[in-house]
């Protein structure tokens, strides 16, 4: 056991699949079960299941929710209809990020927030400093739920068997059910990177349900293969690729964030939409076998002229190579941009994969 650390309620299944732990912002989290080619090839041809139970989880509740957290957060979530979501990102007056979020609207008095594990205490201490006068209910659910994934051809057909009758819910969506007793609520949200369903169970009921999951053919995955999905699908990660300082607009998501309506930072990032950004995250492709890429290594072009550097980046399952997040002048955000990355007094060969990142 890692001292000081939070530790998910479904930990004890994890050490006895003798999982390798480590510290995930705080939390004692299974790193891996296997190679990141067999978990992710799970993920591809099967099913593999994640344990998310180290998100930030919220729920405010009580008459004009749905007004005061349009007030707060950056996204139009008057926009969203009953029973879906959307992302959002709270920010400081700056404009620069403190969470990224996931709010679903059960209904106008009823939401339900995701966030990131780094940022849970801070997002909710701030979520109550906003909401200071107010008769809403604000609960911090961090603890109280266990939180997994299912990600890959086969997670609606294990998700049945274990929750039968089951209306499963589409991109964006979420669904509340009973079963056995407990609340169980599923989001569609794509959380570790693909097309997953995040199932959210109490906490003390969370192995029950991860251990029907995996029985019926789910492969546990760690937080290794995790990070490189998210890597493949271009997702910013509010810890690692939107700190210091940089907002939204910079990290070209700004369709995120309504430029019609105030919140704190808004009045900041209309203020960079007029003036195009000198640089922009894009994703990433290393080329060469070396040790993954660093957060802070410089992206260098063809004359070795500094023009960015890297966010996070992550080992691909063919260990021939590495994916990263990094923000780089917009002039070479093309994708298809032969570049190079600075690591150890090695120059090696990238190029950009995409410049749409979500």
């Amino acid at each position: 056991m890692i001292a000081d650390m939070h530790e998910s309620p479904i930990n004890p299944q994890h050490r006895g699949r003798g999982a390798h732990m480590s510290n995930v912002h705080g939390w004692n989290m299974p790193h891996s079960f296997s190679s990141l080619h067999e978990e992710h090839t799970a993920c591809r041809t099967a099913c593999g299941i994640f344990d998310i139970s180290h998100m930030g989880k919220f729920h405010i509740g009580g008459s004009g929710a749905l007004e005061w957290i349009e007030s707060v957060l950056s996204n139009t979530a008057t926009d969203c209809p009953d029973g879906c979501g959307q992302t959002s990102f709270l920010l400081r007056e700056n404009g620069s990020v403190m969470d990224r979020l996931l709010l679903f609207r059960e209904n106008d008095h009823s939401l339900y927030l995701l966030g990131h594990a780094a940022r849970a205490d801070c997002t909710f201490a701030c979520l109550l400093y906003l909401a200071t006068g107010s008769a809403l209910q604000l609960q911090d659910m961090t603890r109280r739920r266990s939180g997994m994934a299912l990600s890959g051809p086969d997670a609606e057909r294990i998700i049945r068997r274990v929750l039968p009758g089951v209306s499963l819910p589409g991109d964006m969506e979420i669904r509340h059910l009973k079963s056995g007793g407990d609340e169980v609520i599923i989001t569609h949200a794509g959380i570790i990177g693909g097309s997953s369903y995040e199932i959210w169970v109490p906490s003390a009921s969370g192995i029950r349900y991860y251990e029907q999951f995996i029985s019926l053919g789910a492969v546990p995955c760690g937080t290794a293969t995790q990070d490189y999905l998210r890597h493949e699908a271009g997702i910013a990660d509010a810890e690692l690729d939107l700190r210091q300082g940089r907002t939204p607009i910079q990290a070209g998501l700004g369709c995120y964030c309504s430029p019609h309506k105030d919140y704190p930072g808004a009045e900041r990032l209309r203020l960079q939409r007029l003036q195009a950004p000198l640089l922009r995250l894009v994703s990433m492709e290393c080329k060469a076998r070396y040790r993954v890429p660093l957060g802070g290594d410089s992206v260098t072009d063809g004359a070795g002229l500094i023009v960015g550097s890297i966010t996070s980046a992550s080992y691909t399952p063919d260990a021939k190579g590495h994916l990263a997040l990094a923000y780089l002048l917009r002039r070479l955000c093309s994708p298809g941009s032969k570049l190079y990355v600075l690591m150890q007094g090695h120059s090696i060969p990238a190029v950009v994969r995409q410049q749409t990142i979500r």
